[in-house]
């Protein structure tokens, strides 16, 4: 295999960071495929896959709608492979991921789908073996590549066309937006925790949505009228996602302070070149006042539970370019008044990658702890990985500012490492309808949960030393679960600002088939000690607050700072 290794070697001499204006360069994905394919000793077989029928696939890897029309392409096979040889495959995946969704959960395998080509690459290599796996499939509808691509060639997964499986086979795209509005109505009168709390009325607001939906002229306006209608919920965690062309993003990212924005990242040399630096203040956009077009253009799509939620998703990020890969925003910079018009870059985000642990040592040999989100697959591994050296340090920061949340599982696995006492996690209570019960006209019943009983570890040295955990408004989900067990655990202090206040499990259903979904929060969860933090945020309990000097100017940021001077007072 060193003609592989040679080959390979070739293969990633291109930049990871794409400047403004140029493509994701898909010919990269293809000159790896192309020179595995030419390998000596490679085997391919011409692949073959349609429909979205899980009893009839055992999963899918990746799909799409109904798996409508056929993904064709071809599956490679190479023998013994090196995982230095693997690993730089997975660095062309990884290239992509600043700019379009890649999976790279496993270690061992990564995924991404190239929406102008309908073309997706998928490589799964087995250690052991070491064998390795490549496809590149294109498809003429939907998308659809079976769990068991390795093993299967072809696979006709669709669902029989009966009047009970596909009722929707005669019906109108108008018919079917008005199904998914009404899929939505009832989906939250049935499963929306919140309900109580709502002060509107839904059926209203499903009436007066029918127009809207009549009028749509495509599936994407439609969905984003769905996006309007759940927003008025008021939850972070019960949202419409679907079919967009707003998948375009301006190479910049911002930061919110004191009825503010400014610049905070600048992601393309084009714009630095242009003279725009971190700190500036953002102005304008297409000539409305930022907060004014933050307001009109974004906030209503923006599903949230609490101010603080909102403007951060709003205001900070990329929340405000947010827009079609062909559009140009024009800005407005408080900097001479200068004005510069931008292209949006083709892809989902801008945001470069970083890792998701990253331990860092402090004065004092204080450890700092960046935990970016609770997501990875391999977040357990990732973390035993560091977890030697976290002994080593005499107190430990945590940061999960910013932290959208993931598997609180992962979240869990971290709190078992501070303590050799039994931990308590959050209550929660859900509603259960019983329709005998509605026709006797009794009360809507609700299950409460007792907390669950979270137990150290025994086969390891737990962590007995100092911690402070920082949060702001970007904590949030799986990472406000976490803040909320650790103060319930009296291990240590919260530095920040409120959390983004909204957690829970969602009902997740289809509402325009194969165009447009929903995630409804079914689960109200509360602090350990009953305290309610949905909708309000976990409270710091030293709240420490950014200025524009602290943010951008100071060596060290305030939060950070008066962590650190605490925790080497204890």
């Amino acid at each position: 295999m060193k003609t592989v290794l040679r080959l390979l070697v070739l293969l990633f001499l291109f930049p990871t960071l794409m400047v403004a204006q140029k493509q994701v360069q898909e010919s990269s994905l293809i000159q790896v495929f192309e020179k595995l394919r030419k390998t000596r000793g490679c085997v391919y077989v011409d692949v073959k896959y349609t429909g979205s029928d899980m009893q009839k696939s055992g999963g899918f890897v990746w799909q799409r709608g109904a798996g409508s029309g056929w993904t064709v392409g071809q599956r490679l096979m190479l023998e013994s492979v090196k995982p230095s040889e693997v690993k730089r495959i997975r660095k062309v995946f990884e290239s992509f991921e600043p700019f379009q969704f890649v999976n790279l959960q496993k270690e061992t395998g990564a995924a991404t789908y190239m929406e102008d080509s309908k073309t997706v690459y998928i490589y799964e290599y087995e250690e052991d073996a070491q064998k390795l796996y490549f496809l590149k499939a294109t498809t003429d509808g939907e998308i659809s590549v079976p769990m068991s691509w390795k093993e299967v060639a072809y696979l006709d997964a669709t669902r029989k066309a009966t009047v009970s499986s596909n009722p929707f086979a005669a019906a109108k795209s108008s018919e079917l937006r008005l199904l998914g509005l009404s899929r939505l109505w009832a989906g939250v009168k049935q499963n929306f925790v919140f309900m109580e709390r709502f002060r509107k009325n839904w059926d209203s607001i499903y009436v007066a949505t029918i127009p809207q939906v009549l009028a749509a002229s495509d599936d994407e306006e439609c969905t984003r009228i769905f996006q309007r209608m759940i927003a008025q919920l008021g939850d972070g965690h019960t949202y419409v996602w679907g079919v967009t062309h707003y998948t375009g993003r301006i190479p910049l990212q911002t930061k919110y302070i004191d009825g503010h924005v400014y610049i905070d990242a600048v992601l393309s040399k084009e714009l630095e070149d242009e003279g725009i630096r971190r700190g500036m203040e953002l102005v304008s956009i297409n000539e409305e006042p930022v907060l004014e077009y933050g307001e009109h253009y974004i906030r209503p799509y923006v599903a949230s539970s609490t101010p603080q939620w909102t403007l951060h998703q709003v205001y900070e990020g990329d929340g405000l370019f947010v827009c079609k890969k062909e559009d140009t925003l024009r800005l407005a910079l408080r900097d001479g008044d200068r004005q510069l018009q931008v292209k949006a870059w083709p892809h989902r985000s801008v945001a470069p990658r970083s890792p998701v642990l990253e331990l860092k040592s402090l004065k004092g040999k204080v450890g700092y702890l960046k935990i970016r989100n609770f997501m990875d697959q391999n977040f357990k591994k990732k973390f035993d990985n560091l977890y030697p050296e976290i002994l080593k340090t005499k107190a430990l920061i945590i940061d999960i500012r910013d932290n959208g949340g993931g598997n609180s599982g992962n979240a869990d696995y971290i709190l078992r490492h501070l303590t050799q006492d039994t931990i308590q996690t959050n209550p929660w209570r859900t509603p259960m309808y019983m329709p005998a019960f509605a026709s006797w006209g009794y009360p809507l019943q609700w299950y409460a949960a007792s907390p669950n009983q979270l137990t150290p570890f025994h086969d390891r040295k737990v962590y007995d030393k100092p911690v402070i955990i920082l949060a702001n408004a970007g904590t949030f989900s799986a990472a406000e679960d976490f803040c909320s067990v650790f103060k319930g655990m009296k291990r240590g202090l919260v530095f920040g600002t409120p959390t983004g206040g909204s957690t829970g499990n969602g009902v997740r259903m289809e509402l325009i088939p194969g165009k447009s979904y929903a995630n409804i929060c079914s689960k109200h969860d509360t602090c350990v000690d009953g305290t309610d933090f949905v909708g309000v945020g976990i409270q710091p309990d030293k709240e420490i607050r950014e200025s524009y000097a602290s943010y951008f100017q100071d060596k060290y940021d305030a939060v950070l700072t008066r962590a650190l001077e605490e925790i080497t007072r204890q």
